[in-house]
């Protein structure tokens, strides 16, 4: 396994119940897989990530009420530029749950496509899952526990899941890399408040299985 393949972006998402989403279902995706999304998730698009362009790189003049740990303005400002840069680029795709309180933190889930391998080997396996926590804390600046770290099989493909805290408090990350082919995974990172976890975990486990790889 590549170094740092098992290192997803995270992506928290603010400020885009203004935008106008594009509705989910069967969605077909860029990076060459479709997928069923629950009604009740919407598509950020490229398009809507370059309206919202000020907020992600930090030139919206957020009020304070923004920078709590609610607000997009709690995430630190190169991932938030980073995160720009690759939805505007195509790099990621993402999917969000439509939010039931304005201003609050938006469940949604990233995809990525990566050019990196599972690992093959339970002893490559532990030695991922004990580099992540101190890796992720750096990345995030603060400390962050890993909860689940192991390999599944998932479309009866290999698959590597993680569960984390996420970079915001009060929030889980779930991630799954699946191999797509030779050097290349598939990555899918759901980000969830911590209260809406068990109904996040089964729709994403449900998106999950329902990847069909084209």
């Amino acid at each position: 396994m590549k170094q740092g393949s098992a290192i997803p972006w995270m992506v928290f998402v603010w400020a885009i119940a203004t935008a106008m989403p594009a509705w989910a279902g069967e969605y077909e995706s860029g990076f060459g897989f479709g997928i069923s999304v629950p009604d009740i998730w919407l598509v950020l698009t490229r398009n809507e990530v370059i309206e919202s362009a000020d907020h992600f790189r930090g030139e919206s003049g957020e009020s304070s009420a923004d920078q709590g740990s609610d607000g997009l303005g709690s995430v630190p400002l190169p991932m938030r530029q980073a995160v720009y840069e690759r939805v505007r680029s195509g790099e990621m795709e993402m999917f969000y749950r439509r939010p039931e309180k304005p201003g609050r933190f938006v469940d949604n889930v990233n995809v990525m496509k990566q050019f990196a391998d599972l690992p093959n080997t339970q002893k490559q396996v532990v030695g991922i899952c004990r580099a992540l926590p101190t890796e992720f804390s750096r990345i995030f600046g603060r400390p962050i526990a890993v909860d689940v770290c192991e390999m599944r099989e998932r479309i009866g493909r290999r698959a590597l899941y993680l569960q984390f805290d996420g970079a915001v408090p009060g929030t889980t990350t779930l991630h799954y890399q699946l191999q797509h082919g030779l050097g290349e995974t598939l990555v899918f990172t759901a980000t969830t408040a911590i209260a809406n976890l068990p109904r996040v975990m089964s729709e994403f486990e449900g998106m999950i299985s329902s990847i069909r790889i084209h």
